[in-house]
């Protein structure tokens, strides 16, 4: 009789008869939650250690979302203009670890009907100027980057104190005649940490250039160094970019503030999109972590998000980049025949030229976008090129006004349109930038000798004189 063989399970067979594909599918989901709650909560306690807070009010903000911010019940609501400082320091370890080196000003005008526009107005350290408190007490004079770091001695010199912050603010408030809403103070470890936590960036250098003059400082001094950096995509660590941002001496043109505040804002967008990556996301923990030990800021986790939707979706190329340098409202003290340091002075020591550019730093959209053929013609009689100056300045707020050279010299500044009307919003701008009516000429024939189609601004005796300081140096 024919027997029946038993056959056996193989002994190759990997899977153990408790692990059905249920069980299977319940343990990679618990897996699953684990990861994630693992990585939120690290996200939350990295956000709680940023904006020093608890993890249980992180929550409760999220939860409200941008309508706990007083932003967004205030100054978005009415269109109103917000300003935060951005201060950069060398932290602990540095010599004068909280003067700060970079300090930028942004500007974010809400529009109900549109995109917000934004401006970065680039301040110089150098600027020698009286330091009022609040209270409108003066409290120092010296270079405008002390302000943070007496805010930080008064208070005891300890980090996350406000104090640095608040004496800056109301020192830069005085002086550019806005008011400021919020500061970020942001020690260079936390700017190299957070780039490093992302595992670097890609920046495109548009120029290279060569900075013999790079601080490289230790506990106890700062030798000069040089940098050098190739035009062409590279990647960045954090040391580097730190290095490409702070560079304050470099050849080619890149020696200058406006060219520094554009470096950085590259940066920035290259951290954003790393971060934002499928990749970076992941890095989001560290980066807020690293953020959190060398951050001070007196912005709520609600105002942070009113604002990030405010500018998630303007363009890098629409944001305006200003700055307050030895080609425009300051000259240099002519160090060391005239001054006993490498300071700037403001032109007109009553710094109302100055607010009056930063209150018009952002040109309104209605203006803009008549594209207006502008000259600017040099009618002051002073004869130190002031349609050159006036022209890059402009041009700094986006628009195209050619230097058309010297005329005759007029008491007065006057705007003058000259386009039959096509361009009457631009001629209202420049009117009201400096306090005139507009002329309006007849249309000139087409191609008659001489002839300006559009705005015409000749700069009178008057506006310059804010600009006719004695070269004998001095404030």
């Amino acid at each position: 009789m024919a027997t029946r063989t038993r056959l056996r399970r193989s002994r190759y067979r990997f899977r153990p008869r408790w692990m059905t594909t249920p069980r299977i599918v319940v343990a990679a989901g618990l897996a699953v939650l684990l990861v994630v709650g693992v990585f939120g909560y690290r996200t939350l306690d990295g956000l709680a250690h940023l904006f020093h807070t608890s993890v249980p009010s992180v929550i409760g903000s999220l939860i409200k979302g941008k309508s706990g911010s007083t932003i967004e019940k205030n100054q978005v609501a009415s269109d109103q203009r917000i300003n935060i400082a951005l201060y950069g320091y060398g932290g602990p370890g540095h010599d004068g670890p909280y003067l700060s080196d970079s300090i930028m000003v942004v500007s974010i005008q809400p529009h109900q009907g549109g995109a917000a526009q934004v401006a970065e107005i680039s301040i110089p350290r150098d600027w020698y100027v009286p330091i009022y408190d609040a209270a409108g007490k003066k409290v120092d004079e010296g270079r405008v980057n002390q302000a943070y770091s007496d805010g930080m001695i008064q208070g005891g010199g300890s980090p996350g104190s406000p104090d640095g912050g608040a004496l800056a603010d109301a020192a830069l408030s005085r002086l550019l005649g806005i008011p400021i809403d919020y500061y970020i103070g942001l020690d260079f470890t936390a700017f190299k940490q957070a780039v490093d936590a992302v595992g670097g960036i890609d920046i495109d250098v548009p120029t290279g250039f060569t900075d013999p003059q790079y601080p490289s400082c230790d506990a106890d001094t700062c030798p000069y160094t040089t940098v050098s950096f190739h035009a062409g995509e590279q990647h960045m660590d954090g040391a580097t970019a730190l290095e490409y941002a702070r560079s304050r001496h470099g050849d080619n043109g890149q020696g200058t503030d406006f060219a520094r505040s554009q470096r950085q804002q590259q940066i920035l967008v290259a951290l954003k999109q790393k971060v934002l990556s499928v990749g970076g996301i992941g890095d989001l923990p560290d980066l807020l972590n690293a953020l959190g030990d060398n951050v001070d800021t007196n912005m709520s986790i609600d105002d942070a998000e009113a604002v990030y939707d405010l500018v998630k979706g303007v363009s890098p190329g629409a944001i305006v980049h200003a700055s307050l340098d030895d080609t425009n409202f300051l000259y240099e003290c002519g160090y060391p025949a005239h001054c006993g340091a490498a300071y700037l002075f403001a032109h007109d020591s009553s710094y109302a030229a100055i607010d009056n550019f930063i209150k018009n730093v952002l040109v309104s959209p209605a203006a803009l976008a008549e594209t207006a053929a502008v000259g600017i013609e040099d009618g002051s009689g002073i004869g130190d090129g002031a349609s050159a100056r006036w022209s890059a300045i402009f041009a700094q707020l986006g628009w195209t006004a050619p230097d058309l050279g010297r005329v005759p010299t007029e008491a007065g500044t006057e705007v003058i349109d000259q386009s039959g009307g096509r361009e009457a919003a631009a001629a209202q701008w420049f009117a009201a930038y400096f306090g005139v009516p507009v002329t309006r000429a007849a249309e000139p024939s087409p191609g008659a000798s001489g002839s300006h189609d559009g705005v015409l601004v000749i700069l009178g005796a008057d506006e310059e004189r804010a600009f006719g300081h004695d070269p004998g140096y001095g404030s």
